[in-house]
């Protein structure tokens, strides 16, 4: 998770004061990731997702990517065995510089 961050450094300050707050919480781990993931979606649009959708529909006339990415986004809290490709961050080669109003 760390190195998601850049710098990574300042992962280690959010961490420390995370921890801390955890040792407070008298919730059971379970049942806290549990009202974790009812709040906050595994599955969001990310720009490289939606680029790429685009792109196929557009350039190859292929409506798959744009299928499969909704499909996905409509279940933005269940577990999608198979569809973990859709949390990832962009890789470099992925990252989307530009976007417009209405993508």
């Amino acid at each position: 998770m760390r190195a998601l961050f850049t710098p990574a450094v300042l992962f280690d300050g959010w961490a420390a004061e995370w921890r801390q707050r955890l040792a407070r919480d008298p919730q059971p781990p379970a049942q806290r990731a549990t009202g974790m993931r009812a709040v906050n979606p595994a599955f969001i649009p990310r720009n490289h997702r939606v680029e790429q959708a685009i792109e196929a529909a557009v350039r190859d006339a292929d409506l798959q990517p744009f299928r499969t990415l909704v499909a996905v986004l409509e279940r933005p809290f269940d577990d999608q065995p198979g569809q973990e490709d859709y949390t990832r961050p962009a890789l470099p080669s992925e990252r989307v510089c530009r976007t417009f109003c209405g993508t």
